[in-house]
């Protein structure tokens, strides 16, 4: 199912919804992807979703933020420090992989990584 949810920041809050509806009610083994930008990730019903789906433990999410500086009237706050947004994903209990985008050899390997946690 495709979201168009824009820069206001509620693509990872249906992501969530759908991947816990499937992992609790449906009982059936299929992952979600979300993909959000740099500049989306300024609102707070994204940290609001991040902390859902760790309390949930929503193993069957893939969320991955494209660094790409961009914010809606100019740079996003954390330009390509991709370190501050690991950091904080990681402190709502996600496991978190940086890879270069570009590379999809790091891609392939962090998926295979994270499905093995």
């Amino acid at each position: 199912m495709d979201v168009a949810t824009g820069s206001l920041g509620q693509g990872l809050s249906v992501a969530c919804g759908m991947a816990y509806c499937n992992k609790f009610l449906e009982k059936t083994n299929h992952t979600f992807w979300c993909i959000l930008g740099d500049g989306e990730c300024a609102e707070g019903s994204v940290w609001e979703a991040l902390n859902f789906g760790a309390f949930y433990k929503l193993n069957n999410l893939v969320a991955i933020i494209d660094c790409n500086r961009l914010g809606q009237t100019g740079v996003a706050m954390h330009g390509h420090d991709v370190e501050v947004y690991k950091r904080k994903c990681e402190a709502f209990g996600w496991n978190t992989i940086v890879v270069d985008g570009h590379s999809i050899e790091e891609l392939t390997s962090a998926y295979m990584l994270a499905r093995k946690s």
